[in-house]
């Protein structure tokens, strides 16, 4: 199934789990639910939010994949570069700009 990253997080807010989430080529990296965003975060992250992510179910290991991934690897790093500030690998003065403000909400 093809989504794009902004849909897949809100499916993790709504499945309330961890959620684990390759970038193609750089890595992998978890998902915490809530996920909440401010309207500043969407606009500075609106390319990455926008990536292609294909969701894969894994039969034979029960578990399902997830990969950002698509043609224009300038895309995978800013989709990277999001997920890693979401986790907290970021300046604290834009990780409370872009997740955590009075107006951020849950994606």
């Amino acid at each position: 199934m093809e989504t794009t990253l902004k849909d897949l997080l809100h499916a993790i807010n709504i499945i309330g789990d961890d959620f684990d989430v390759t970038v193609d080529g750089v890595d992998a990296i978890a998902v915490c639910p809530p996920v909440k965003i401010t309207p500043e975060g969407q606009k500075y992250f609106k390319e990455a939010l926008e990536a292609t992510v294909q969701v894969e179910y894994h039969s034979d290991d029960s578990y399902w994949g997830t990969y950002v991934s698509n043609e224009d690897d300038e895309i995978d790093q800013k989709a990277w570069h999001f997920l890693t500030s979401l986790a907290g690998h970021c300046d604290e003065d834009d990780y409370n700009k872009w997740f955590e403000a009075e107006n951020a909400e849950i994606i």
